[in-house]
């Protein structure tokens, strides 16, 4: 009678290819999270570059009352000034509508908006962050 050795390298391969398989799919999920941790932050810094430019612009306000008319400041992906073809994101500055009650109060919107710019067209208005203001005036 003839026995039949096997070898134990077919089983060594089994091991080694669901050990590749398991730090493959392992790999691939620490990428979603380093993708997901990244967005966060890149949102997270333009949440605050949006409170900085609306706080200075409400300083700037605060200061000059009487030049507000409906403003718009455009910026680049870098929060750099630009021109309105150029703009990833911008702020703009409008007045309250109904102000009939209290003369020496005007109340103003500062509102800082994204959008993807696409040969000058912006696709898609997302308000990253608003600040309502009361002025007084003597």
């Amino acid at each position: 009678m003839k026995r039949v050795r096997h070898s134990r390298s077919g089983l060594f391969l089994i091991e080694l290819m669901l050990c590749i398989l398991f730090f493959s799919v392992t790999a691939g999920i620490c990428i979603q999270f380093f993708v997901k941790s990244h967005n966060m932050s890149q949102d997270a810094k333009n949440l605050y570059q949006a409170q900085q430019e609306a706080a200075s612009m409400a300083e700037i306000l605060e200061k000059d009352i009487d030049s507000l008319d409906n403003i718009s400041v455009y910026y680049d992906k870098d929060w750099n000034q630009c021109d309105k073809e150029e703009k990833m994101y911008w702020l703009e500055v409008t007045q309250a509508q109904n102000q009939a009650q209290e003369d020496d109060l005007k109340k103003v919107k500062i509102a800082v908006y994204s959008g993807e710019n696409s040969k000058g067209e912006s696709s898609k208005k997302e308000e990253i962050y608003h600040l309502n203001l009361s002025i007084y005036i003597p």
